[in-house]
């Protein structure tokens, strides 16, 4: 049978349009390189817990993943949400994050959601190029409540230092999440895990008629006269390579991976400038951090908050904190309890260098135990370094400098996912990118995501 899409990686972004285009009749052969589903939201088992790559809390107000899933007919069910939000200042210990706007310091915080409330998102644009402090300092000089604003930063964005968190990225999702949900930030864990969800849109979307190969890795997009003509298979075994046609290809690898998928000359040459400046290693969000588990919650203070720090008492580094346990019991077995923390860093000055990043494992430890003693009696810990979270979201890195998800000067492609031009946080930022990129292949809008915050 011939298609009439193929779309490149099984991701959130490649899941999310393959179901949208399936769904709305289109021919889908869905082709991974890999033997499982999500991509960088990938989960597996580690001694009996759900861990994963990266794949944390998603931030959708109800307008991207969880209404992808509604047309699929399938119900996401949220977790309950967050209940805390701890702040660590080191010599003070942890607190709530409300403190750092008591008293006077709460009207600024006021005028910055009320500034915010009435700033249409096409004005947001203007503020591509800018920190968050600069548009905050409009409404308010308080340190507290930029201290607010930027640990949910670093939370969400993983930038570190305050300017490098972009004023344009913060405040689309801050608008949204206060427009729908009358909140900084709404967000939930997927009640039974990110894998079972993978596996029940993949189930939706070969009932609708979609194809699913795994394990199948593409060595060309075949372009040919300035359009897409197909895909080539990479040959396994030493044989030909399988090649198969389509006028229509969608490609969901991020930007470090792009430039390989095609020959040389096949993309427009200011689209590829952009793409490799953006896949430079400096402008990679990066992260270290444990997965830690233990017989009693390792917690600031509740087992559902989302905890935060600017830095350790040793290694300096911000990050944050979540106890997956908390929010869905069946992540690990009965009687332990799953804690991820992590640390972000700097990729311009530490990409690689491995001297480095062991010395502030080592730190990090020794902080977390000081920070959550209950780690000290920890069952095991699970050591990561997360390179490939995404083109970090600094001022410069975002907006129309991302590549847009039709590529002009290549008929019939398309790409999607984090690193093109979209907005939201992770999962949820993907899920967004996979909409548009559907709606911008069938040449209109989708009625259910009317009203929806996307490109």
């Amino acid at each position: 049978m011939s298609q009439d899409v193929i779309g490149l990686g099984a991701g959130v972004s490649g899941l999310v349009t393959a179901c949208l285009l399936a769904e709305q009749g289109q021919r889908v052969l869905l082709l991974e390189k890999h033997g499982h589903l999500g991509g960088r939201a990938r989960e597996y088992r580690y001694r009996g817990h759900q861990i994963g790559l990266g794949s944390h809390l998603v931030e959708d107000p109800g307008d991207s993943l969880t209404r992808v899933c509604a047309v699929l007919g399938h119900e996401l069910e949220h977790s309950r949400r967050s209940d805390s939000m701890p702040f660590w200042t080191n010599g003070k210990g942890w607190a709530p994050i409300q403190e750092q706007y008591s008293g006077a310091a709460k009207a600024g915080l006021k005028r910055c959601i009320r500034a915010l409330a009435d700033t249409p998102y096409s004005e947001l644009e203007n503020w591509n190029h800018a920190s968050l402090r600069e548009w905050m300092a409009q409404h308010t000089s308080d340190e507290g409540v930029y201290t607010v604003w930027e640990a949910i930063s670093v939370l969400e964005q993983i930038t570190l230092r305050p300017h490098e968190h972009s004023a344009s990225e913060n405040l689309f999702t801050r608008k949204m999440h206060y427009e729908a949900r009358r909140t900084a930030g709404y967000s939930f864990w997927p009640m039974g895990g990110w894998d079972a969800l993978w596996h029940a849109m993949v189930e939706r979307f070969q009932a609708l008629g979609g194809e699913l190969r795994l394990s199948t890795p593409v060595s060309r997009v075949r372009v040919h006269d300035g359009a897409v003509r197909g895909v080539r298979l990479r040959s396994l075994d030493g044989g030909p390579a399988e090649e198969i046609d389509a006028d229509r290809v969608v490609v969901s690898a991020p930007v470090w991976d792009l430039p390989r998928l095609f020959d040389s000359g096949a993309l427009p040459w200011d689209l590829l400038a952009r793409i490799r400046m953006l896949a430079d290693n400096r402008n990679r969000a990066c992260w270290i951090g444990y997965w830690i588990a233990a017989e009693e919650p390792v917690i600031a203070m509740t087992e559902r908050e989302m905890a935060s720090f600017l830095s350790t008492p040793r290694c300096g580094l911000p990050g944050f904190t979540l106890n997956f346990t908390g929010y869905d019991p069946s992540v690990s077995p009965t009687g332990e309890y799953l804690t991820c923390v992590g640390a972000s860093f700097d990729a311009t000055e530490r990409y690689g260098d491995r001297p480095w990043i062991d010395r502030k494992f080592a730190e990090l430890w020794d902080d977390i135990e000081e920070m959550m003693p209950a780690a000290r009696g920890a069952l095991w810990t699970k050591p990561h370094v997360v390179n490939n979270y995404g083109v970090i979201n600094k001022p410069g890195l975002v907006g129309p400098v991302r590549p847009d998800t039709e590529v002009r000067g290549v008929e019939g492609l398309w790409l999607t996912g984090d690193t093109t031009r979209s907005r939201g946080i992770g999962i949820d930022k993907a899920a967004r990118a996979g909409i548009t990129t559907a709606e911008s292949v069938l040449g209109r809008r989708l009625p259910a995501f009317a009203g929806t915050v996307r490109y």
